[in-house]
């Protein structure tokens, strides 16, 4: 149900009234909201009219004294004398209505000025209060801005260092990736070049057992070392023959140049029984530098310089042996 007094749709038919004129539903509550519990009776429902109606109706037909306006027949000075230009006034001053109207516009008129003239002036001092307002935060905005652009490149900067960073350690994993993976390796190179080493060794002291290593004799211009090794199987009562028992015989040079010591005189058996017997028999004699003799010169005590460890050692043999 639609009413014409509010946009609700409730009501029923207790606390609502209908129009007899216009047929438009009204709340009873919107029309009178002070005495809501009043109880309307039949016969004022079938008469009532709505407040729209009501001004439509001639004022006439009410039975009360309010004068009306007579019809367009009746004379100028009736009207004249229903109306009083001066409020309060004890005199009884009238004029035309035409002037009324021109007096109530021009009052109309200074009034609106009047009041533009209030509304521009706050408006102008609202606009003052508001820049002197405005302007200390335009201030503190420009500052504000000022520090977030500063932050802004901070962060910018953090960020590109940070990218820097994260690039360095990247590519370091990757290097210590790759270091790990050269250590296995290295590593296994290394047990192989140990086992190369050892093998290597072998070899040389196996091709070194029927060596024997002189310390001790000093080194001359044009010697003999074929006589020198003569005189010392003599004086060790060796029966030893050059030409069939001796593969070889030679001095070796130190590997650093700037070394002093004695060359050792190095023998090369061509029996490893021979080589062994001739150890045996020379470390019982203890010979001295006294018993050897060559071109009138003597020479060490072949016990005193490494008699004791005649046989050729390779060099990491030399070094394990000490």
């Amino acid at each position: 149900m639609k009413f014409a007094c509010c946009k609700s749709t409730r009501g029923g038919a207790t606390d609502c009234i209908v129009c007899t004129k216009c047929r438009n539903n009204y709340h009873y509550q919107c029309l009178h909201p002070s005495d809501s519990k009043k109880d309307l009776s039949n016969d004022y429902k079938k008469t009532w009219i709505c407040p729209e109606c009501s001004l439509t109706r001639p004022r006439h037909l009410y039975k009360d004294n309010t004068p009306v306006r007579g019809s367009s027949t009746d004379t100028q000075s009736n009207l004249n004398d229903n109306i009083n230009l001066r409020r309060g006034a004890s005199s009884s001053v009238t004029c035309s209505p035409d002037n009324n109207i021109i007096e109530s516009s021009v009052y109309s008129t200074s009034f609106l000025e009047h009041v533009k003239s209030i509304i521009s002036s706050e408006i102008a001092s609202l606009k003052t209060e508001f820049k002197s307002f405005m302007l200390p935060l335009e201030n503190e905005v420009k500052a504000l801005r000022q520090e977030f652009l500063s932050v802004r490149e901070s962060l910018e900067f953090f960020n590109s260092k940070f990218e820097e960073l994260n690039s360095r350690i990247l590519h370091c994993e990757s290097e210590v990736k790759q270091l790990s993976s050269k250590s296995i390796e290295f590593g296994n190179l290394k047990s192989k070049f140990e086992s190369i080493e050892i093998e290597n060794n072998n070899k040389e002291q196996w091709a070194r057992r029927s060596n024997i290593e002189i310390y001790g004799i000093p080194e001359k211009k044009n010697e003999n070392l074929f006589s020198i090794l003569q005189d010392i199987a003599k004086k060790a009562d060796i029966n030893l023959n050059l030409n069939t028992d001796i593969d070889f015989i030679t001095r070796v040079a130190p590997k650093n140049s700037e070394n002093k010591k004695i060359k050792p005189i190095i023998v090369r058996f061509l029996c490893r029984w021979k080589k062994d017997d001739f150890l045996s028999l020379v470390r019982k004699q203890k010979l001295s530098c006294n018993d050897l003799t060559e071109g009138k010169i003597f020479f060490m005590n072949l016990a005193n310089y490494g008699v004791e460890k005649m046989g050729h050692l390779s060099q990491a043999e030399k070094f394990y042996s000490g």
